[in-house]
């Protein structure tokens, strides 16, 4: 394998948030804009779910869960991570 060609490299997008919670919550300068990450690698296995739950926010304009808004997220992280 040492000379054989490279043919094809994929990157594995990884995102969290400074409190490892899902951010859910809606742009602060457009109301019409929702922001939906911070799922690390749960985040594709709980993507059906998380789909639904900002389809009832948006269609019902139900209450957000407190703990997934953008004001409970800060710009250092506070846990860790291994």
């Amino acid at each position: 394998m040492k000379d054989a060609p490279l043919l094809e490299a994929r990157v594995c997008q990884y995102q969290n948030t400074s409190n490892g919670d899902f951010l859910i919550d809606r742009h602060p300068a457009f109301d019409n804009v929702w922001l939906v990450g911070g799922g690390s690698g749960h985040g594709f296995k709980h993507g059906p779910a998380l789909a639904r739950y900002v389809a009832a926010r948006i269609i019902e304009d139900g209450a957000l869960e407190p703990r997934f808004t953008l004001a409970t997220k800060g710009k250092v992280q506070k846990r860790t991570v291994y």
